[in-house]
């Protein structure tokens, strides 16, 4: 990368960039190394969460601000704050450092090197999104509570999850993609190659963040902005040979490595990043999809109940590890499914008495008939109802066709 040593403004603007490319990465990659986010990132999180909070709180005049553990979303009032209270940080250092003169001989170097930093944070990102699309996890198949929900009670999030879910053959496009564009920006050679693969991968996930309004807007706007950044420094050669037909070469990407001990460690830190991570993801990946793996015999959607006001619901569905009661117009009660034992008796838990399991039996009283005794505690519901199977859903048994005389659209 050219790059004017004697130019503090180039100087202010690269470290600036570095810096803040490096704040929100964190505690990447510590966080994939055993024992160092226990014994020192956690420490270094502490302290930039104080910051953002103080951020919030004093800078930004946010009243009631806190950090929600543990919400799934990615794009709560913490995480807006944190881009302001990050780049503070970064313009802050970069000002300091361009001022005492320190920065002429490692400017450039240090921003190669966070180029590197991007590209492994957004490789390894895509990696693990592509893994799950292989997976249950992400996108889910069609399941009795998805398909017996009102198309106008979905939120636009879940419309685009069972958009997805629907199509294994498109959740292993997107999946590969993710993949390939991952494994192309682990290594030096293919690295501008990745960036172009994962720029039209992220962009069309910020599109869809944004178009469904999942809240993952920020992180992966930040991955499309990540893969831009590692793309920039070969826009011209790229330019030159696609639009003014002119030959180009792109160079080498290769930062500048200051002694051997440090070349060593490098090479070890490629390895252990680029072969052991997207393994142990994986593994980590497979084992948190065991419990959709449970085979339930009684799996269906039951209904047609005789109208009992002892029985607030109308709906019982079970599928895999989870059972759901569900009334008319009211709330859903959610269970997990602890055991399925012999003759129709099935161990289930909820939140609230999580100590001791109620208990359900299900018999078979002919073909499409059933009768369900429900335990929930003290209190006993008998109903006798029918079954729904997957397969007598349009949107299951419809299939693929390659011949249609008339469109299907339904």
């Amino acid at each position: 990368m050219n790059m004017n040593q004697s130019n503090p403004i180039k100087q202010f603007t690269f470290l600036a960039i570095g810096i803040y490319i490096i704040l929100y990465g964190f505690p990447f990659p510590l966080d994939q190394i055993p024992l160092t986010h226990e014994f020192f990132s956690k420490y270094v999180i502490a302290l930039k969460e104080k910051f953002i909070l103080f951020f919030g709180h004093s800078i930004l005049g946010i009243e009631k601000f806190e950090k929600i553990q543990m919400t799934g979303s990615g794009d709560t009032t913490f995480d807006y704050v944190s881009i302001p209270a990050n780049l503070f940080i970064a313009v802050l250092s970069a000002l300091v450092l361009v001022l005492i003169g320190k920065t002429r001989k490692y400017a450039a170097s240090f921003y190669q090197w966070t180029l590197i930093y991007a590209r492994y944070f957004v490789g390894l990102t895509l990696i693990t999104y592509g893994i799950a699309k292989f997976l249950e996890g992400q996108f889910p198949g069609p399941s009795f509570y998805t398909m017996d929900t009102l198309v106008g009670n979905i939120s636009p999030m879940g419309l685009a999850w069972r958009f997805f879910g629907y199509s294994d053959t498109y959740k292993i496009f997107m999946g590969l993609s993710e993949i390939i564009a991952g494994f192309l920006l682990l290594f030096r050679r293919t690295a501008i190659l990745g960036a172009l693969v994962s720029i039209s991968v992220c962009l069309n996930i910020v599109l869809v963040n944004f178009s469904f309004d999942v809240p993952v807007k920020l992180f992966s706007s930040h991955l499309l902005l990540f893969s831009i950044l590692v793309l920039l420094p070969k826009i011209k050669p790229i330019f030159e040979f696609f639009m003014l037909h002119k030959p180009s070469s792109l160079g080498e990407i290769k930062p500048k490595i200051y002694n051997k001990k440090f070349k060593v460690a490098w090479i070890i830190a490629n390895i252990y990043l680029v072969g052991v991570v997207p393994v142990s993801r994986a593994i980590g990946h497979v084992q948190s999809q065991k419990f959709r793996t449970m085979e339930n015999e009684w799996e269906g959607l039951y209904s047609g109940f005789d109208i009992d006001s002892n029985r607030p619901w109308n709906k019982l569905v079970l599928e895999k590890n989870y059972m759901v009661l569900q009334s008319e117009n009211g709330p859903k009660e959610y269970f997990n499914i602890q055991e399925i034992k012999e003759e129709g008796e099935i161990l289930i838990k909820n939140q609230k008495d999580e100590k001791n399991p109620h208990h359900l039996y299900i018999k078979k009283l002919d073909e499409n008939q059933f009768e369900i005794l429900l335990n929930l505690g003290e209190k006993e519901i008998l109903a006798i109802g029918s079954k729904k199977e997957k397969s007598s859903y349009e949107l299951v048994k419809r299939g693929f066709h390659w011949i249609n005389e008339y469109p299907y659209n339904r």
